[in-house]
């Protein structure tokens, strides 16, 4: 004990005979004791900044997995919607009942609900995911509110199968993905070649056998003008192309 004693005294006189000593020591042992807690905390916090950075873009990238989420439901509702019309306006077919007779020689298409002798024409109208417009001028004005194109149907009521409107529309627009494209870009207008503004949309050299699609711009100007192609796939790629073209431009 005692010489353990004379020991931390002998050192103690040393460390006292060269303070220096001491502070050269004090002073190695701060900064060692401070590039350790660096390496080892700031590798943590290196780590949780990473982790932060990766937290936020998965949370930006959910949200946009959200919105489209909402935007393919909307469409979904829409199509269920339209689906809900079309089976509440099914027919039975009733053997021995005609279509009413002025219709009957325009070769036109009917159904007829069972106990009701009231036939009604199948409209191609339905074929749109909502109701199209009827008038051009009206077309015009909501297509300038919502900045969207003019999707232009024009037929020949007094054709005897109004101008294949039921079949070429039907086959133009069969695919649900033409129809989604359709609906979200343009604002539809289903219209008679009696309406002024729709012959002079039409070429004189047009008999309107086959009816017309016109692609129109807010302004009525004419972006594409050609006979109903009655074909699914035509459909869509030349829908498509309307719609990239019109991309390019805004660009």
């Amino acid at each position: 004990m005692e010489t353990i004693n004379t020991l931390l005294m002998d050192n103690w006189l040393l460390v006292a005979a060269h303070p220096m000593s001491f502070v050269l020591c004090a002073l190695l042992f701060l900064g060692l004791g401070y590039l350790f807690s660096n390496h080892v905390y700031g590798k943590r916090n290196r780590t949780s900044q990473s982790r932060l950075a990766n937290a936020r873009d998965e949370l930006a990238r959910l949200e946009n997995v959200l919105a489209d989420e909402r935007e393919d439901f909307n469409y979904h509702r829409a199509e269920a919607d339209a689906l809900r019309i079309d089976i509440e306006r099914l027919s039975a077919i009733i053997s021995g009942e005609k279509p009413l007779d002025s219709d009957a020689d325009q070769g036109a298409i009917h159904k007829q609900i069972a106990g009701n002798t009231q036939t009604n024409q199948l409209l191609s109208a339905h074929l749109f995911l909502r109701e199209p417009e009827h008038c051009i001028e009206e077309a015009m004005k909501k297509a300038s509110v919502i900045n969207k194109l003019l999707f232009v149907i024009i037929y020949d009521p007094a054709h005897p199968t109004k101008s294949n409107l039921s079949y070429s529309l039907g086959h133009f627009l069969q695919y649900q993905t033409t129809r989604k494209l359709v609906d979200q870009s343009f604002v539809c207008v289903l219209v008679s070649v009696l309406d002024e503004t729709a012959k002079a949309l039409v070429p004189g050299e047009d008999a309107l056998d086959n009816c017309r699609w016109v692609v129109l711009n807010e302004a009525g100007d004419v972006l594409r003008s050609e006979s109903v192609y009655a074909n699914a796939d035509e459909g869509l790629i030349r829908t498509r192309e309307v719609i990239e073209h019109i991309e390019v431009l805004d660009k």
